[in-house]
């Protein structure tokens, strides 16, 4: 980068002026959103316990809170600094009706502060229960395999009944590569240090 170079000539968007008066916004919304993404990673890299029972519904249950919290302050952060129009390219791998695609960070966000159900599936028990595979869950049940897991897909459905299903490790490390280190440079360009306590 050139030394008069800034972010928005290198990613050819229109330049931003992050105002004084929005520091304070910008800085709650980052560490909420940083705090979210961080325990939803946690989560991701993790693994269910050995036996079913309330701890695992209550961390499903916690990363669903946490999947809202994320939404709404990564809108909030992406508002009041670049912009979302400037992250409709970022996307992540989904599953649809039709297969494989891929849908963009910033419709995952609205559809989870917009949702009507979100379901995180960590479990081939739970994704057959979920898919209505009746013998599939007989077959797992009398292999005691019902424990067998893989790594947190998520489901949301919209109140509009927009949906997606997409993988939460690869939502939260494309959302901290491709959006929230540009936010902190640019931010960092303005004088406001994100990363400093």
């Amino acid at each position: 980068m050139n030394q008069n170079e800034t972010l928005a000539d290198l990613g050819k968007w229109p330049a931003i002026i992050i105002e004084s008066q929005s520091h304070k916004i910008i800085r709650h919304a980052y560490e909420k959103v940083v705090t979210a993404c961080a325990r939803l990673a946690s989560f991701a890299t993790g693994s269910p316990t050995a036996t079913w029972g309330p701890i695992n519904e209550r961390q499903e249950a916690l990363a669903v809170d946490d999947l809202v919290d994320f939404a709404i302050h990564a809108r909030r952060l992406i508002e009041n600094t670049a912009k979302q129009k400037r992250f409709n390219g970022v996307v992540v791998r989904a599953k649809g009706e039709t297969g494989p695609s891929e849908v963009r960070v910033t419709r995952i966000i609205n559809l989870l502060i917009h949702h009507e159900q979100v379901e995180v599936v960590r479990t081939e028990l739970h994704a057959a229960a979920l898919s209505g595979q009746s013998s599939r869950i007989e077959q797992l049940m009398a292999l005691a395999e019902s424990h067998r897991h893989f790594p947190p897909i998520v489901a949301v459905k919209s109140d509009k009944r927009a949906f997606a299903v997409f993988d939460l490790r690869e939502l939260i490390e494309t959302f901290q590569r491709d959006i929230l280190a540009p936010i902190i440079d640019l931010c960092d360009e303005h004088n406001f240090f994100l990363e400093e306590f």
